[in-house]
């Protein structure tokens, strides 16, 4: 059975210049730690758990990525630009 990664795995491997061979090691770390948590495996609950592990696993990410990344953060660069001519 071929390993199941999500999609997101590459995203965070290339923003933080993480090989995919260490990023596939730190996926399934992360399945293993959601699994320790005693969480039903493969529920809604399961997924969440190890993506939360996924990313708290990654190196630190640089601080604009923290803000675009951020709830509410704007990414309207028109917006931005509007507000510097005005």
């Amino acid at each position: 059975m071929k390993p199941m990664y999500p999609q997101i795995l590459s995203w965070f491997a290339g923003k933080t210049g993480t090989p995919d061979h260490t990023a596939h090691r730190l996926w399934r770390q992360a399945l293993r730690d959601a699994t320790a948590e005693g969480v039903v495996i493969e529920s809604p609950e399961y997924w969440q758990s190890a993506v939360g592990h996924l990313r708290a696993s990654f190196p630190s990410t640089s601080p604009a990525m923290a803000v675009s990344s951020a709830p509410g953060a704007s990414t309207d660069l028109a917006g931005s630009h509007r507000l510097q001519m005005a």
